[in-house]
């Protein structure tokens, strides 16, 4: 009997679940038929690289960090391994604007006390995390809430709200510590205190960089968690590339240009109407994944279980805007020797921060030319993403030209908009996770993938992939 899979969404997710699945039941021999459905003509969401004027344009992510080994595996069957771009090391150094004034992120407590981004009351403060008892609360705690009662006030507002609005696009007072930065909980939990469990995390990966490496180990991974002290990775020609490997790979399984309109329980098996250029179809599905954010899978299913899909629309997005500028390099004074910066909403300013795009990657400008990408928006501002494209340039320049030293106009604009774009892990997220995970037990062969539940990071889809894999085969008959 043939298994037939259906895969909802051809985001990175999508994708990388159905190519795990397809390679997991041809080695098992279990005859399948497999078709991935996306609304969209073209593959991988928000993963997208534009070449403008002989710029490499990212709408989404600009890579991934290198401490994912099922991200590694993935590149290694796609023939990508050998192709992987590592970012400069001046991109460990990265910026918040305090004051009108470029100021490093400390990667570490220490670097936090010689920093100048905390006045030194608020040093204090933060030297005496270590030794403060306050126990953590029974229920979920905000991420701001959490600082401040590890490290202060100063450290959530100058230091951890700016780090949550450029990673989530979030408000640090709306997110959950223990679905976000949970290792900084973790910490807490198993040794009293965020700087100690640092200290320990430490010693742990110094004695695993002593011990003899396995032999199957690749030489780029590494074990740390710490977003600020990793590698960013991608490709020669942006992370489109890894999208197109695995399109080309599933090709055949591919239902693009493809809009759904219901899905229904049809005895042991989900029925999935759809339109496409050839009219109206329906498909009969025994294993069925809805890979899209939760802002659509929602939508998606409220037919089916009307309970679930509520749950689903209590896991909010933040909106974000894009703004990239290119520069002829002569026009911008900073040397932009880093990353970019972030900045603190206390500035009063409305750019979240800006990356320095083409001093990450090689091959981001022409030569004599500089690449920006400005974001604007998300949970702090969600109206931002409806601005027209002449306002969103224009606060982008002007939040931008006196910090870097900008004299003449950008010779390349593009504006990229992202409407609930970035799944927000609010609090109570891992609660409603509970309560999903209680409702989809109804509906034996229906699964939930993407960034919407336990990561929102290109690794984390890839790894939430494999994990899902093994629950959907672990769950076949074994005939």
């Amino acid at each position: 009997m043939t298994l037939r899979i259906g895969i909802i969404g051809a985001g990175i997710s999508g994708l990388a679940t159905g190519w795990r699945l397809k390679q997991s039941l041809e080695e098992k021999n279990v005859p399948f038929s497999m078709s991935i459905y996306d609304r969209n003509t073209r593959t991988g969401g928000s993963i997208r690289t534009d070449e403008i004027d002989g710029f490499r344009v990212e709408w989404g992510p600009n890579g991934f960090l290198n401490t994912e080994p099922a991200t590694f595996e993935l590149l290694r069957e796609l023939g990508l391994r050998e192709r992987i771009s590592v970012s400069s090391d001046d991109t460990r150094k990265r910026y918040l604007l305090i004051g009108n004034q470029l100021q490093p992120i400390p990667i570490s407590p220490g670097m936090a006390l010689r920093s100048g981004i905390l006045p030194l009351s608020a040093k204090l403060r933060f030297a005496m995390e270590p030794f403060i008892k306050r126990p953590a609360p029974n229920e979920d705690e905000s991420v701001a809430d959490f600082v401040t009662r590890r490290f202060g006030k100063y450290a959530a507002t100058r230091l951890f709200d700016p780090l949550m609005s450029g990673i989530y696009g979030g408000n640090a007072a709306a997110l959950s510590i223990h679905a976000t930065l949970k290792v900084f909980s973790q910490f807490e939990r198993e040794h009293g205190s965020v700087v100690k469990g640092m200290i320990a995390r430490v010693k742990q990966r110094r004695a695993e960089a002593q011990a003899a490496p396995s032999p199957s180990a690749d030489p780029l991974l590494t074990t740390s968690r710490n977003p600020m002290s990793n590698k960013l990775l991608s490709f020669p020609n942006g992370l489109s590339e890894l999208v197109n490997a695995l399109t080309e790979k599933l090709q055949p399984h591919l239902q693009l240009a493809s809009n759904l309109q219901s899905i229904q329980r049809n005895g042991n098996s989900f029925s999935l109407t759809y339109e496409n250029e050839r009219g109206h179809k329906e498909a009969y599905h025994d294993v069925l994944i809805v890979a899209t954010p939760p802002a659509q899978a929602c939508k998606t299913l409220e037919h089916l279980d009307g309970s679930l899909a509520g749950f689903l629309t209590q896991i909010p997005s933040a909106s974000i805007a894009v703004v990239a500028l290119g520069f002829n390099a002569d026009d911008i004074g900073h040397p932009l020797d880093g990353f970019g910066y972030l900045i603190p909403r206390s500035e009063g300013i409305r750019t979240l921060g800006v990356l320095w795009t083409s001093s990450i990657f090689p091959g981001r400008a022409p030569k004599g030319k500089k690449l920006l990408r400005v974001m604007i928006g998300g949970a702090h501002d969600p109206q931002a993403v409806h601005e027209k494209d002449k306002d969103l340039i224009r606060i982008a320049l002007d939040d931008l030209s006196q910090v870097l030293q900008c004299k003449g106009a950008p010779i390349m604009t593009q504006v990229i908009r992202h409407t609930d774009g970035i799944p927000q892990y609010t609090l109570g997220h891992n609660a409603r996770l509970q309560q999903i995970e209680e409702r989809l037990g109804m509906f034996p062969g229906l699964y939930l993938a993407g960034n919407g539940y336990h990561g929102i990071s290109t690794n984390d889809c890839i790894r939430q992939s494999n994990e899902l894999i093994d629950k959907i085969t672990a769950q076949l008959p074994s005939s």
